[in-house]
């Protein structure tokens, strides 16, 4: 989102997915927790004459949190009785545990692997499924996660399965399956707000569309109005590459999949996303601009389409972990807008005083806010460069705290960052 003379909002819709793929991860990882914490895991006191031992031995490691050692043996119990289904579930239930720990450690293609050797103990356990499709998530690799979530909610039935497999469709663009998913979950509760709200965006967007036909270029799939004017789309489609190619080359980002890039009339655009009269295009999972009839300028096209596509990278590199102060600063710097230098803020600025004001409904806050945000990230990429940068997106992606990412890339504690930034912005 740019500054609000030209704005445009990152919508919440990122971290409602975000939330949705978190949440997930915390309620299946705490029941692991709780299973590991005590002296006995239900789910291993298998029954068997041959290798009692391994299994007995497995439950005391596994009950300490030893996952690898506790899997290796009930791995070996497994295979010294093929015919043993209990085996064969404790073994799986042993891969789930570890590779949900993996996963809530940051590490989410360990935990692919972890999975799927659980799964082929046990193909269509619920659980490994879920686990499967949200590692895939983390790891940047929304496409991956479809198939196994929807062969775990054919399983179990799950709320935070469906509204997550919601969120997926969405930004694939297929209004359908989104809609379906949440069909299916209102009608097993129907107090889900969560689902109420995003059927209503899906659905608003799906009536506002009708019609839309596409362009479809090597990076971006762009839907628009028939009456959209050729040469406008083109000259859109040109200013889109050339913004992957531009942002790409200085994160170090390959977009995973098309983006989605919708055009919306005035009043559409408003109903669609229900953001304020000064916004100028968002990113929501999928880029949405306003454009009439007549385009912008080439260079104001040019700006909001690196702006937008930048959120994206932002979004993907940081697994939509980075704070709205880095996305909203770093996007300015990424179209090449200039950081005031002589900015000078009363009182005594703080990173969460900063995300307070660029989320601000008033304008003139908002506009404040995105000033600060913009001269923060430039002193960053002063201190540290566009690799600094690229490093920090990618450890806060990993999982990594943003106190605990900044002294790894800078070299200085948050706090004294912080102290410094109040000293040159007061000054």
């Amino acid at each position: 989102m740019r500054r609000p003379t030209t704005a445009r909002l990152l919508a919440p819709a990122i971290a409602v997915l975000c939330a949705a793929t978190l949440g997930l991860g915390w309620w299946e990882g705490r029941r692991h927790g709780e299973r590991a914490d005590g002296p006995a895991v239900p789910v291993l006191r298998v029954a068997a004459r041959d290798g009692r031992a391994l299994v007995e031995e497995a439950i005391r490691l596994y009950a300490a949190g030893q996952f690898p050692r506790a899997c290796d043996r009930l791995s070996r119990a497994a295979d010294g009785d093929p015919s043993s289904a209990s085996r064969r579930a404790a073994a799986g239930s042993c891969f789930e545990g570890w590779g949900w720990q993996a996963l809530t450690e940051g590490r989410p293609d360990e935990a692919t692997l972890l999975f799927r050797q659980g799964l082929a103990e046990t193909p269509e356990a619920p659980a490994l499924l879920k686990g499967l499709g949200l590692a895939a998530v983390h790891a940047g690799r929304p496409e991956d996660a479809l198939g196994p979530l929807e062969r775990a909610v054919r399983g179990e039935p799950d709320t935070h399965v469906r509204l997550l497999l919601a969120h997926l469709y969405d930004r694939r663009d297929d209004p359908d399956r989104a809609i379906a998913h949440l069909r299916a979950l209102l009608a097993r509760d129907p107090g889900d707000d969560r689902a109420r709200r995003l059927l209503d965006k899906v659905e608003r967007e799906r009536r506002a569309e009708t019609g839309f036909q596409r362009d479809v270029t090597p990076r971006f799939l762009v839907k628009y109005r028939a009456a959209r004017d050729a040469e406008t789309r083109r000259a859109l489609g040109r200013a889109l590459e050339a913004a992957a190619d531009h942002v790409g080359g200085a994160l170090g980002w390959v977009p995973p999949e098309r983006l989605t890039v919708v055009l919306y009339e005035r009043e559409q655009w408003e109903d669609v996303t229900r953001v304020h009269g000064w916004a100028t295009g968002l990113f929501d999972g999928k880029i949405r601009l306003p454009l009439g009839p007549a385009p912008p300028p080439a260079g104001e096209l040019q700006r909001l389409v690196l702006h937008e596509v930048a959120h994206a990278a932002i979004h993907h590199l940081s697994r939509g972990r980075a704070p709205r102060w880095l996305h909203e600063g770093l996007a300015q710097a990424l179209e090449g807008a200039t950081a005031d230098p002589m900015l000078r803020v009363p009182g005594s600025p703080t990173l969460a005083g900063i995300e307070a004001l660029v989320t601000d409904a008033d304008a003139l806050r908002a506009r404040a806010g995105y000033d600060i945000a913009h001269w923060i990230v430039r002193d960053l990429l002063d201190r540290g460069g566009l690799g600094g940068m690229r490093e920090l997106l990618g450890r806060l992606g990993a999982g990594d705290a943003l106190a605990d990412a900044m002294p790894r890339v800078y070299g200085l504690r948050l706090a004294e960052i912080e102290s410094q930034w109040r000293r040159l912005l007061g000054g």
